[in-house]
């Protein structure tokens, strides 16, 4: 079940952005004028992490996407091949909505409908951390 932090650092003490977390789940979301911005989704914690991104600018942004994945070859991180690395959309958006209960009902709708919206092909298998630092 994700639960917020409530001690998570923002930036510049603007309180921009939220994380909630699980053990199979941790969910960044950045604001833009108090509606979500940007999200950042890892899960599969336990197993090999996965991770997908989404912004109102780009969506789900492809570039970025071939940008972190190509990073993550670079400094000899392990990248599943297409056929391993592919996800459901529905499977992740049903498994989001699972652990999202303690998440305001407004925020996870939104983020589950994104989930929805998933073009199915790239989730990365590079560090967490890494593709965090991208953004």
């Amino acid at each position: 079940m994700l639960k917020e932090i409530s001690r998570f650092r923002n930036y510049g003490g603007c309180a921009n952005r939220r994380c909630f977390t699980d053990s199979d789940m941790d969910l960044y979301v950045w604001f833009k004028h108090q509606e979500p911005a940007r999200f950042h989704l890892a899960y599969n914690k336990q197993g090999r992490t996965h991770s997908i991104s989404w912004d109102t600018d780009y969506g789900f942004d492809q570039q970025h996407f071939d940008a972190v994945e190509f990073l993550a070859i670079m400094l000899g991180l392990p990248v599943a091949p297409d056929s391993v690395r592919d996800i459901s959309a529905s499977l992740l958006a049903n498994r989001f909505l699972r652990d999202s209960e303690k998440i305001e009902p407004w925020l996870a709708d939104f983020i589950y409908a994104r989930l929805l919206e998933y073009p199915g092909r790239t989730v990365i298998h590079a560090n967490q951390g890494t593709a965090l630092g991208s953004f």
